[in-house]
């Protein structure tokens, strides 16, 4: 009996795991955010750590082309926030940043949302 107890824990334990994505968490300018100006980075807080060499964003200004940005990495204090720098200083407008992650646990995320810099 105790044994089965423990093999119906296990498996429950582990399909919790199995389930389990990096979620999006925070994100610096917030989703949906008006600024007065542009930010010098995008950063993104997840759930779990992620894995840097599969993990990324891009970020497309109001004409719809990709703005100038560095290499991903992430927060040396904190693997669970991806960053990016900004090479360009933002003009007004909207601009939509694409977001893809993947967790500790190897499974693939990928999402978007837009902030706007106002005039």
């Amino acid at each position: 009996m105790k044994r089965s107890l423990l093999v119906a824990v296990m498996l429950a334990c582990s399909a919790g795991v199995a389930f389990a994505h990096p979620v999006p968490k925070s994100a610096d300018p917030r989703p949906n955010a008006v600024l007065k100006v542009g930010p010098s980075q995008i950063r993104i807080g997840f759930s779990e750590g992620l894995v840097l060499v599969f993990s990324g964003m891009e970020i497309d200004g109001p004409d719809g082309k990709a703005v100038a940005a560095g290499t991903a990495s992430l927060d040396p204090a904190d693997n669970k926030v991806l960053v990016v720098p900004l090479h360009v200083k933002l003009a007004p407008g909207t601009y939509l940043v694409k977001w893809h992650a993947v967790g500790d646990d190897t499974h693939h995320v990928s999402g978007h949302y837009s902030f706007q810099v106002a005039p």
